[in-house]
């Protein structure tokens, strides 16, 4: 569920898993198709993590992405923060965002909000990153409630929605995203988390025809593993 977001002059990782860290000795969870891009190679002004599990918060290139031979700042919840401190991260690398707090860094402002991901990530974020114009809704982990458009406040028109739709570990399904689409109301729409592990499931096409049942006037994006999308 992992995305680069960048304008001319800032960019963002939000969520990547680049190693195969979650892969168990038995082979479950096991990446599916290979990073698209190399984490040695990047050279992001912020990382972005939603919660601490390890298909968000990559363990594996933790030390590549934000140790000390990197100058990129990590983002993320209390819980993320305590795993990166534990991990040997410096501190001074680390901002917390915890929900219902905002935060301006650079050309970027954050608002992190609810994501209601169950007891195992009790503190797992959504953020809204408002870049060079446009607003994104990056839902992360979190199940469908019909109380969604009570407790988040979007702040006004989302250009892209980013939500997950493997539909297991608390996730929404293709209906059940296609509510949360319908909720927002965005520019576009970017189905996620599928594909990566065979254990996640997930069907876009069947998401594509559900929100075009529920949301029509909404556009749906399905990208390739490593597509560029201009906003």
């Amino acid at each position: 569920m992992g995305y680069i977001i960048r304008s001319n002059d800032i960019m963002i990782g939000i969520d990547l898993y680049l190693s195969n860290a979650c892969m168990s000795k038995d082979g479950s969870f096991k990446r599916l198709v290979p990073p698209p891009v190399d984490a040695a190679g990047l050279e992001l002004d912020y990382l972005i993590a939603t919660h601490d599990h390890g298909d968000h918060l990559d363990t594996g290139s933790l030390e590549t992405l934000v140790g000390k031979d990197s100058k990129t700042l990590m983002i993320g919840p209390a819980s993320v923060v305590d795993y990166a401190v534990n991990a040997g991260i410096d501190g001074k690398k680390l901002i917390q965002l915890d929900r219902g707090q905002e935060k301006k860094l650079k050309s970027v402002e954050l608002k992190a909000v609810l994501a209601d991901h169950g007891e195992y990530a009790p503190d797992c974020i959504g953020v809204i990153i408002s870049i060079a114009g446009k607003r994104i809704y990056f839902t992360s982990d979190t199940c469908y409630r019909t109380d969604l458009h009570e407790i988040i406040d979007t702040g006004g028109k989302i250009d892209l929605l980013i939500v997950p739709i493997n539909g297991k570990y608390g996730n929404p399904d293709p209906k059940d995203a296609s509510y949360i689409a319908s909720w927002v109301k965005p520019e576009i729409v970017m189905p996620s988390h599928f594909w990566m592990f065979a254990e996640h499931g997930g069907d876009p096409g069947e998401f594509s025809k559900r929100c075009k049942e529920i949301s029509p006037e909404t556009r749906i994006v399905i990208p390739a593993i490593g597509e560029r999308i201009i906003l």
